[in-house]
């Protein structure tokens, strides 16, 4: 599943280089503007520097959620337009502007109260700011998955947050993958000015991580006669992929070069 999974997002990737160039340029676009406003009125209030932030990291958000509904369709062997996937933008800020919010405060809990209870010097401090740091890595490896989890299911903050831990304790060991290959994408993106494939290209690779994930939970729920440890066990990776894998098709480096050929 895994070998599949990487030339199958390699594949979505480089098919709609451009698609996603265009969106980190907005999403760089963004940073920027939000670096160089904040950075303004922290000279002046410290306080209004921070909701400055706040306000730039929901507003983040919103094209990374449109990004994600639209790397889902991709991820699915369909086409997407950029004006579809700009109108999407009316469509999931709520939520994008609510997990902006949920990710500020794993941000202050991290840059805040992480240092605080470590500097206290005593075995108190260390003990919460231990169980402070697991919280925190057991969220982001969690949490990895929501946008996804947003595109294919919908659904509220809430019911995702759920979704999101269910799949992490499920998936413990892929999930740490995701995150080391998410990372792996971010570096080398900067080799080319984190235009590609960039936070779109992380994206994408979540939507396609979760898409062929599902295989797994679909076969399982007909697998009433095996006891569900047996079951995980004997997972027909092979069967499962087939229909990807022939729509997906053999792909050589002629294909990728010339690909209207």
């Amino acid at each position: 599943m895994i070998w599949f999974f990487l030339k199958k997002n390699f594949c979505d990737g480089w098919d709609n280089l451009l698609f996603l160039a265009l969106f980190n340029l907005i999403i760089l676009g963004l940073c920027a503007l939000a670096f160089f406003a904040v950075s303004s009125l922290a000279g002046i209030s410290v306080p209004l520097s921070l909701c400055c932030a706040l306000v730039f990291v929901c507003a983040l958000c919103v094209p990374l959620f449109a990004v994600s509904g639209a790397s889902k369709q991709l991820a699915d062997f369909k086409s997407v337009t950029v004006k579809e996937t700009f109108a999407a933008f009316l469509s999931v800020w709520k939520s994008a502007a609510a997990f902006g919010l949920l990710i500020a405060v794993l941000v202050f809990m991290a840059a805040v109260a992480l240092p605080f209870y470590f500097s206290m010097g005593n075995l108190i401090g260390l003990l919460l700011g231990s169980v402070i740091f697991w919280v925190l890595v057991i969220a982001v490896l969690s949490l990895q998955w929501f946008m996804p989890l947003y595109s294919y299911f919908g659904g509220g903050i809430r019911k995702n947050i759920k979704k999101c831990f269910i799949l992490f304790f499920d998936n413990t060991g892929f999930s740490i993958f995701m995150f080391v290959y998410a990372c792996a994408i971010f570096a080398l993106s900067a080799f080319l000015g984190f235009i590609a494939p960039g936070v779109s290209g992380v994206i994408l690779a979540y939507n396609n991580a979760l898409r062929l994930r599902m295989y797994k939970y679909d076969w399982l729920e007909t697998q009433s006669g095996l006891s569900r440890k047996d079951a995980r066990r004997r997972i027909p990776w092979d069967e499962l992929l087939a229909e990807d894998k022939e729509t997906l098709g053999p792909r050589d480096f002629k294909s990728f070069i010339f690909p209207w050929k």
